[in-house]
């Protein structure tokens, strides 16, 4: 078994959570005339919270980190923790003002929005997302049972698969392929 000295995991932790988290490290930043809007917390419709497993890959790189969200109409909260439970981000959409704090050992170049876009993309209504996207270059859609798909100009970008009825419990799977990652999301209602 490989063991790694605590500064060697953390920069492993920290590369992977790199590469995972959207692949924003490798990508330039979007314009705003690009970007997939982040949505108001209130076109959720319902109060959620979840506490959410996520496996990422990226190329030959894999990560396991854990998610906490509170989901209110009027504000939208995720923590985002590392392997050891330390906090590595947090993110706080009031709807006006996404407000981003990252811990130390976060990546600097991590793009809240595009990891907001994606629970968004994920776990928000469909009709909300339809409603946000009309008249733009993003249109989404569920053209089957169980899977979401995301098109900018009529190109896929994003793929969103569901185990059950509810994203909100039980296994989901994200695949972005305009920045080649992709996210396994256990999520359990927070007690």
């Amino acid at each position: 078994m490989l063991r790694l000295s605590a500064p060697a995991l953390t920069l492993a932790l920290t590369l992977a959570l790199t590469l995972a988290l959207a692949g924003c490290a490798l990508k330039p930043a979007l314009t705003a005339s690009t970007a997939f809007p982040v949505l108001a917390p209130a076109t959720l419709g319902a109060a959620h919270s979840a506490r959410q497993l996520l496996h990422a890959a990226f190329g030959e790189h894999d990560l396991a980190f854990q998610c906490v969200i509170d989901a209110r109409p009027d504000a939208f909260t995720v923590v985002g923790l590392d392997a050891l439970g330390q906090r590595w981000f947090s993110l706080h959409h009031d709807g006006r003002t996404l407000d981003t704090r990252l811990g130390p050992q976060a990546p600097q170049q991590l793009d809240p929005a595009r990891v907001l876009a994606d629970l968004q993309l994920a776990l928000w209504p469909l009709a909300a997302l339809q409603q946000a996207l009309t008249g733009g270059a993003w249109q989404v859609s569920e053209p089957a049972p169980a899977t979401r798909r995301l098109r900018r100009d009529g190109r896929l970008v994003a793929e969103v698969h569901y185990a059950g009825a509810d994203p909100w419990q039980g296994q989901l799977w994200l695949s972005n392929f305009e920045t080649g990652y992709t996210l396994s999301v256990e999520s359990r209602p927070v007690q």
